[in-house]
């Protein structure tokens, strides 16, 4: 067994959501399998976090061009819709209307969110800068033991010395509920360590920068990023009406058919309508003790997994294997298909609720990390297999 253990927070949020999807996604085959194809929202995630990364590096060198930013991000995402389609009528309005949802998030933010968020904390100390907390069984941090690895979207500086971790999430809910989860969010407010850990100092608090995506309705995207409403007029007497918010006798119109395009239509919205779509948490303040007792539990879970993945590796009885299973990453039969929210990815696996015995020829793939600890283990272990096989 490793004497050091490698995770992140994507496993530990995976494992308390279903212990056996965690053995899927993350351990199944030494690595974990995922999709083939990636799901809407998580590409839609990664490109709008992209697009603001760039906005960051780019505010490094005072020169940021907000307009390549945006287009490019628009055009990732329409390429993406439309390359997995036939290129019908209606395929060609959902990747417009995503692709404008993704355009219009990335000027509104760099219109309203960046220049107070910039204004407030002026150094910046990291852009998703690879980091990592090595802590033993007391939560404690040690030289050596289970690694806790993070790549914070953003950290700042205000010009008190004090350090703040910006968070981005993409979501499609406001509301008051939405805000206030953060403050318990511990698996969260772990990567502050990760961040004292390798800035060697600690961390003021974290924010968390909502980038709303608004939600469909009636086979639309509900956003002022995506329509505009619009009643024809009767020129020369009567002109047409446009407006941001719905109003009687006025419909839905693209916003990528107007004059001037998205840039236009964002650089003329409404303040109170543009910040709407920037809901923001107040700086939360890290809970010391709780951060520790979720480095003390996931340090006893992780061993576990460890264990267990060792185990499974030398048995070769399917019955045992089986047993194992059910014993150490149990399924969470309300996580398969829920009432919110898409089906589990690996419902289709033999020994969940379908039939498929070999995924890497039925639709999935070896998955690759965005942890750069992780990829150089996994090569230190290549290397050695191939020594041993010389």
């Amino acid at each position: 067994m490793s004497n050091i253990k490698l995770y992140d927070r994507s496993r530990s949020t995976t494992d308390w959501q279903c212990p056996r999807r965690r053995y899927w996604n993350y351990e199944y085959l030494g690595k974990g399998i995922v999709p083939d194809d990636t799901p809407q929202a998580l590409y839609m995630g990664t490109t709008v976090h992209d697009a603001l990364s760039a906005i960051a590096r780019l505010h490094l060198t005072g020169k940021v061009d907000i307009d390549l930013i945006a287009d490019t991000a628009r055009k990732q995402m329409y390429e993406a819709l439309i390359d997995s389609t036939d290129g019908s009528f209606d395929d060609v309005l959902y990747a417009n209307e995503q692709a404008a949802l993704v355009e219009g998030l990335v000027r509104g933010f760099y219109r309203r969110v960046w220049p107070t968020l910039i204004e407030e904390y002026p150094n910046i100390l990291a852009i998703e800068q690879e980091m990592t907390y090595v802590h033993d069984g007391f939560g404690k941090s040690a030289e050596t033991g289970h690694t806790f690895m993070a790549k914070p979207d953003l950290v700042l500086g205000d010009n008190d010395d004090n350090i703040y971790y910006i968070e981005y999430k993409t979501t499609s809910s406001k509301k008051e509920g939405w805000i206030n989860s953060w403050n318990t969010a511990v698996q969260l407010h772990s990567t502050s360590k990760a961040i004292e850990r390798t800035l060697g100092k600690s961390v003021t608090a974290v924010i968390v920068q909502g980038i709303y995506k608004g939600y469909e309705s009636y086979n639309k995207q509900n956003s002022p990023f995506c329509y505009a409403y619009m009643r024809g007029g009767n020129p020369p007497f009567v002109k047409p009406e446009i407006s941001y918010e719905y109003k009687a006798g006025f419909k839905k119109s693209p916003v990528w058919d107007l004059d001037g395009g998205m840039k236009a239509w964002v650089e003329s919205m409404p303040e109170n309508i543009l910040t709407e779509q920037f809901p923001r948490t107040p700086p939360i303040f890290i809970n010391e003790d709780l951060v520790e007792t979720f480095f003390a539990q996931r340090f006893v879970r992780e061993t576990e997994i460890d264990m267990t993945m060792n185990i499974l590796d030398v048995t070769e009885d399917d019955e045992t294997k089986k047993m194992i299973l059910n014993s150490s990453f149990p399924q969470r039969f309300d996580q398969c298909s829920p009432g919110y929210g898409s089906n589990c990815p690996y419902r289709a696996m033999k020994g969940c609720h379908g039939v498929i015995e070999d995924p890497l020829n039925q639709g999935y793939i070896l998955r690759e990390s965005h942890h750069q600890p992780e990829v150089d283990m996994q090569k230190e272990g290549i290397k050695k297999n191939e020594s041993n096989n010389s």
